[in-house]
């Protein structure tokens, strides 16, 4: 995982859809303390990095 790579989450939330996609835009050294992810939405969320999956950056 590394910041500017874009994913696509891969479990259901009541406020996080499946397959909500975002940009990593922090990595913290703490693996416990997972990935923040600048939603399509505007939202930042914070979340392990096991609950993501690839996605292709959006134009390509």
């Amino acid at each position: 995982m590394a910041v500017g790579v874009w994913v696509r989450t891969n479990f259901n939330d009541p406020e996080l859809p499946e397959g909500s996609v975002g940009e990593v835009v922090t990595v913290h050294d703490d693996l416990g303390d997972g990935v923040d992810v600048r939603l399509s939405d505007g939202r930042l969320i914070n979340i392990l990095s096991h609950g993501l999956d690839p996605e292709a950056q959006p134009g390509r």
